[in-house]
């Protein structure tokens, strides 16, 4: 995520551009969309008993216990450290975009869930909280990792871990049919395009490291 500042600038144009094209597919219930979700579904959703109880159990690594606890650990890191500008990166994008936004997303737009689901879940669908909360919180720490870690295989595998995060968590989230691909895209692509705009206001990682 540490790219050049007018090519990440562009980066984050095309995303939101992408996610305001799914919100009007989705308002509109336009069938390109339909077409989407199918063919995510139908490419995802692939059955047995390994493929639920890997999923079901890395779905949960996006849940608000789990994300919240994570938080809460990291601020009291930061705030020991005196770190307050981590600290007010993390918090912006964790409780601010991933947290309020996304609900206030979803409830203007009212978009019902997918059925049957693998696991319960209620509330509404697009954009996906789990994706938002993925790329916000895990892609904030890819972010602060890069600038600020030193030892380089650490930085690698941590970086990994965290980028794989934020792939795996969207697609379990289509495998237990709690949430559409369109729903899954949406959150990438808003949460994206938040995440490089809250880098740059706050000036961490990249050039500004």
């Amino acid at each position: 995520m540490i790219i050049k500042p007018k090519l990440q600038f562009f980066s984050a144009i095309i995303a939101f551009s992408l996610f305001i094209g799914l919100l009007i597919g989705v308002v509109s219930q336009a069938q390109w969309l339909n077409n989407l979700n199918l063919a995510g579904q139908q490419l995802i959703q692939h059955r047995s008993i390994f493929a639920d109880a890997f999923f079901t159990t890395i779905t949960h690594l996006g849940s608000v216990i789990v994300t919240s606890t994570l938080t809460l650990l990291l601020s009291l890191v930061f705030i020991v450290r005196r770190q307050f500008r981590l600290l007010r990166f993390l918090l912006v994008n964790v409780v601010l975009f991933a947290g309020v936004i996304t609900q206030l997303v979803k409830y203007l737009v009212r978009n019902p869930r997918p059925m049957p689901q693998l696991i319960s879940e209620n509330g509404y669908s697009f954009p996906s909280g789990h994706t938002m909360i993925a790329i916000l919180l895990y892609g904030t720490l890819i972010i602060i990792i890069q600038a600020h870690l030193q030892k380089q295989l650490l930085k690698q595998l941590a970086t990994s871990i965290c980028f794989a995060l934020i792939i795996i968590i969207p697609i379990s989230r289509i495998y237990v049919n709690v949430h559409y691909p369109s729903d899954i895209l949406a959150g990438l692509t808003l949460g994206y395009s938040l995440l490089i705009m809250s880098q740059n206001i706050f000036h961490i990682g990249g050039q500004h490291a």
